[in-house]
């Protein structure tokens, strides 16, 4: 609000801090040691089947996460232009989730339905609970309410599948069977980060622009800070079917 009380009218200079930003320094190093470590993770877990089989349900569980939230209280408030958008993104993640419960059965793994099996990890968990109580703190900063925070997290929380789905590909190459999968959803992604830029961009008045690079920073800040923990669980995990497998195949052949 300037001196005058009048609104001045957003510019789209405004909202460049949607895109994802270049990173500088220490985060710009942590952030390269982070995707050389899940480079090696992914490589490491497509050595055996059953690494094959967590990288899966990761995806399968994160699918779930999106829906849950797609589905929480705070959608059936949103205005109506917005419902319909919000039932697309809806029926892109389910059909996301079918598909890789599919490519578990097809690999001859079971899908896990029990509570506790369709849960993030505790990692995950964590990022999670935070990014909502920041949520909370910052809802009453923007006219529209929570629903500035949801999709501010919502747009870095598809910024980030972005980048994993593009390592995953990149790491397996075009000629590898689970490529057409992760391609299709990445694709999708790609369309849900510009739904979520163009709905804050409807959503948030020019007043409130510094509340939402300040959201921003903090959103973007809590996922770095996982990321180092959570590559090296990936590498870990790795390790481990790996092991477990060369061990069983031994067993089997003694």
């Amino acid at each position: 609000m300037s001196v005058t009380g009048i609104s001045r009218p957003v510019r789209a200079a405004d909202f460049e801090c949607l895109q994802v930003p270049e990173l500088k320094g220490w985060q710009q190093w942590r952030a390269r040691m982070v995707d050389r470590i899940k480079r090696a993770a992914i490589a490491q877990l497509h050595r055996s089947q059953g690494g094959e089989a967590l990288l899966l349900r990761m995806y399968l569980v994160g699918e779930e996460a999106t829906e849950c939230a797609l589905m929480d209280e705070w959608s059936q408030h949103a205005p109506p232009w917005l419902q319909q958008q919000i039932q697309q993104h809806l029926s892109d993640e389910q059909h996301h989730a079918k598909a890789f419960a599919q490519a578990l059965r097809e690999r001859g793994f079971v899908v896990p339905v029990e509570r506790g099996q369709t849960e993030p990890d505790r990692l995950s968990q964590s990022k999670i609970s935070r990014w909502k109580k920041l949520s909370q703190r910052y809802a009453a900063q923007f006219k529209q309410g929570l629903l500035v925070p949801v999709y501010v997290t919502g747009l870095c929380a598809e910024q980030m599948a972005l980048r994993v789905l593009s390592r995953h590909c990149a790491v397996i190459g075009s000629q590898h069977g689970m490529y057409p999968l992760l391609a299709r959803v990445l694709s999708d992604e790609k369309r849900h980060v510009q739904l979520c830029q163009d709905t804050l961009q409807k959503l948030v008045a020019a007043e409130e622009i510094p509340a939402l690079k300040r959201l921003l920073a903090e959103v973007r800040a809590i996922d770095a800070s996982f990321g180092i923990s959570g590559a090296v669980a990936m590498y870990a995990a790795g390790i481990y079917f790996r092991v477990f497998s060369t061990a069983n195949t031994a067993s089997t052949t003694a």
